[in-house]
């Protein structure tokens, strides 16, 4: 099946511009988040939204974002991580199976087991292309404007210390920019290929990611070895001990559940938190 021209494919939603028009979105990214989250993705022209369910993880945090999407009149399913590989939008559209919908998608007709083509079949008349009109590109004028006050909640960081070590801590690793070279990042995003070419793009030091259930060819944590290669520390930790899209959570209770060469040169194992993991650095 072709790509139809209302869905766009984004491995993370890191990548969503405030000028989109396109209303159904495909993405590899999980589906936890808050409300800032889901007001950026409605300020871009979103009116729906396919991602992953990350294992869903400790307390459902895979697929919360169902309830703040639901509640910005979203369209909203979380596909099985078993099924597509987190991070890879490709493979969430060819072959992503839904394992959670919001009573939107519900509504929709969509059901649990539907492949994304189907679900996405099932919206297209309901769902469709906004034609490019004057008035639309005042919305998008409007939607750009929104986006950036939203998109200030979501670029938060915290900065502090396990003993010595300075550390930064962020929700999503798509929140980096140049002040962030060589740090070592703990944070709530996948450790999947997307989020990977953020901690080489940004020259980590380390870097710790949630696990995302592991899911599809490991894609859960596939960036670990590429990471190895180029020098950055890496590890996940288990979805079930640590929040997805949460970093103060993968800090405080994070455990170790996959790590790469380098950290294992550091004598960082599976099953250690992260707090321990970070106090191996300082040797």
């Amino acid at each position: 099946m072709q790509i139809p021209e209302s869905v766009v494919l984004l491995d993370s939603l890191g990548d969503l511009q405030p000028g989109n028009t396109t209303p159904i979105l495909v993405c590899g990214s999980h589906c936890g988040g808050n409300s800032d989250l889901a007001r950026q993705i409605k300020s871009c022209g979103v009116k729906a939204v396919f991602l992953n369910n990350a294992g869903i993880g400790k307390n459902q945090a895979g697929i919360r974002g169902l309830t703040y999407y639901d509640a910005e009149n979203i369209l909203a399913c979380a596909v099985d991580h078993n099924s597509a590989e987190i991070g890879i939008s490709r493979d969430t559209w060819e072959s992503g199976i839904i394992s959670h919908t919001s009573p939107r998608a519900e509504a929709a007709g969509i059901q649990t087991g539907d492949s994304v083509k189907e679900a996405v079949a099932k919206i297209s008349h309901i769902v469709k292309h906004p034609a490019s009109t004057q008035e639309n590109e005042r919305f998008e004028s409007q939607n750009m404007s929104e986006s950036k006050g939203s998109k200030k909640g979501l670029k938060k960081q915290i900065k502090a210390q396990i003993e010595i070590v300075d550390i930064t801590i962020a929700d999503s690793i798509t929140s980096l920019t140049e002040n962030n070279f060589g740090d070592i990042l703990v944070c709530g995003s996948h450790g999947g290929v997307s989020a990977g070419e953020y901690a080489q793009k940004y020259r980590l030091k380390a870097v710790f990611f949630n696990d995302a259930g592991i899911g599809k060819n490991n894609a859960g944590i596939k960036s670990l070895e590429t990471l190895n290669a180029a020098g950055i520390l890496a590890c996940t930790v288990d979805c079930m001990s640590a929040e997805i899209f949460n970093g103060q959570d993968v800090l405080d209770n994070g455990i170790i559940s996959v790590c790469n060469q380098l950290a294992k040169t550091r004598n960082i194992k599976e099953k250690m938190t992260v707090k321990e993991a970070i106090k191996l650095m300082m040797l």
